[in-house]
């Protein structure tokens, strides 16, 4: 199911072939893209692990984060694990045994395509040598979820991207990990710069039209 909502009474209107709007019209709104797998039973976990750090996606050809000593990663994350043990799970250190693993990007100044495959319960992304292979499981590598569609989508410069992944649920053959729910965040920008205020309202809402994250 994707769920998308508009902030100050903007219309929206979302296709399936469509990860957001056209911000150009929208401008510096808010708009919050949610979806998730729907055969996933949310209530069969009961821990998470969540880097202390944010991807930052951008022009560089070397990978770049919001480190745990900046404070935007620390609000950042500090809002997931929040809403995360809000909702009945418990914060993990061991990343051997955590049940769900939050991923969290920050599309700064580039676009990333990703691809569906139809028939493939799982996707590449294009940056996903950004993260170190060895940080869920240095046996798995690589994630993404799957909506029963081939289909391209498009991140917007100024974006914050989220994933939920099943950790518990990796498959040993295939050495893949799927995602169960996926958050998107477009209009966090103001004045070219992030916007800590819009990208926890965000955050916060996409958990509010996200009711079925419970470990209850």
């Amino acid at each position: 199911m994707k769920k998308a909502i508009p902030f100050f009474l903007v219309a929206l209107a979302l296709t399936a072939c469509e990860k957001e709007p056209d911000l150009n019209q929208l401008s510096s709104d808010l708009i919050v893209y949610t979806d998730y797998d729907q055969k996933c039973d949310f209530g069969n976990y009961a821990t998470f692990a969540i880097p202390d750090s944010i991807l930052v996606l951008s022009n560089s050809s070397k990978p770049i984060y919001y480190s745990a000593d900046d404070p935007r990663a620390t609000a950042i994350i500090g809002a997931f694990t929040s809403e995360m043990e809000a909702r009945g799970y418990t914060q993990s250190s061991d990343l051997q045994t955590a049940d769900l693993g939050v991923q969290v990007s920050y599309v700064k100044n580039t676009s990333t395509i990703v691809s569906y495959a139809a028939g493939n319960p799982y996707w590449w992304y294009g940056y996903g040598y950004y993260w170190p292979c060895s940080y869920w499981d240095p046996y798995y590598w690589g994630w993404g979820p799957y909506y029963g569609y081939p289909i391209t989508y498009s991140y917007t410069v100024g974006s914050l991207i989220a994933e939920i992944v099943a950790l518990k649920d990796a498959d040993a053959t295939t050495k893949k990990i799927p995602v169960v729910w996926t958050a998107y965040m477009a209009g966090i920008m103001s004045s070219n710069q992030l916007d800590l205020t819009r990208t926890l309202t965000g955050i916060y809402q996409a958990f509010e039209q996200s009711p079925y994250i419970t470990a209850q």
